[in-house]
């Protein structure tokens, strides 16, 4: 059950009315747009050519033809397998540390959450 002395209502639910507190003297929620902003920038770089999305479609091709001996589907005159992986690893990481970072700017809203 929640204790509602240390509550408070909004139009979103029940709040945690310590936390609302702080994070209204600390949390810019400014900060937010520039997340949404950084979102269309990784969509966009995960779409289109030489995008995340073609490079792990090319290295399906070459794992398909090197692993299990079909057919070639994409050109020899580009990067090795083992580069076009590392290269796509590189970005993975890359994109795991921006969504990271994300969190760690939107775990301070979680604190909202009422105590039980």
């Amino acid at each position: 059950m929640t204790d509602t002395s240390n509550t408070i209502s909004t139009a979103y639910g029940l709040v945690d009315s310590a936390a609302l507190d702080e994070l209204q003297a600390s949390f810019d929620t400014s900060m937010l747009l520039r997340i949404v902003d950084e979102i269309d920038a990784a969509a966009s770089a995960a779409r289109g050519e030489n995008s995340l999305r073609e490079m792990v479609l090319r290295l399906h091709a070459m794992s398909h033809t090197v692993i299990n001996g079909a057919g070639m589907s994409v050109g020899t005159d580009a990067e090795t397998l083992p580069e076009l992986a590392d290269t796509i690893v590189d970005d993975l990481r890359e994109t795991a540390t921006r969504m990271r970072t994300w969190i760690a700017k939107l775990e301070p809203l979680l604190k909202l959450e009422p105590r039980h």
